[in-house]
């Protein structure tokens, strides 16, 4: 069953492949820094872009999802060995992703043009952009679709309006 124009998460769907153009720019400038070995002003600004994403939109996206759409599901399906506890967990490695990557911009700033900062910075940047690509894949094509089958429709009308007030 797919998306549906009153699918509740539709919403969430439209801010994942958002998200993915985002990661994809981090991506390019990560590459572009590895190849040159150094860090232009170009992107010095993809790189603090990144970071208020992942501030500003990002870990508040997790925390929507955390409060409006994991526990319904949770009670729903239960926690331990179903797709629930995945997420989860997948939402703490994210937030430590995160906060690693910040460290290491915190890092490069400090040191600018530091080859060891460049690769550390890199390391973090491209973890986060394959794990939130997998991520976004595994919610919107087995957590959303798992909801719209387990969830009854005054759960999917309260998930609805939980994202909605966003």
């Amino acid at each position: 069953m797919g998306e549906t124009p009153d699918d509740p998460f539709a919403p969430l769907v439209a801010v994942h492949e958002d998200f993915v153009d985002k990661l994809t720019e981090l991506e390019a400038t990560l590459d572009e820094m590895m190849a040159t070995r150094e860090t232009r002003e170009g992107n010095e600004i993809i790189l603090d872009e990144a970071v208020r994403f992942f501030e500003e939109e990002l870990i508040p996206h997790l925390r929507l999802e955390d409060e409006a759409v994991v526990p319904a599901i949770e009670k729903a399906i239960g926690r331990y060995g179903t797709l629930v506890t995945v997420v989860m967990y997948e939402h703490e490695e994210i937030r430590r992703g995160v906060a690693k990557f910040e460290e290491a911009r915190d890092d490069l700033r400090r040191l600018p043009d530091s080859w060891p900062s460049i690769q550390e910075l890199n390391r973090h940047g491209i973890f986060l952009v394959q794990f939130l690509w997998d991520h976004f894949r595994k919610e919107n094509t087995s957590l959303f679709p798992t909801a719209r089958k387990v969830l009854s429709p005054d759960a999917l009308r309260n998930v609805t309006e939980r994202i909605s007030v966003r």
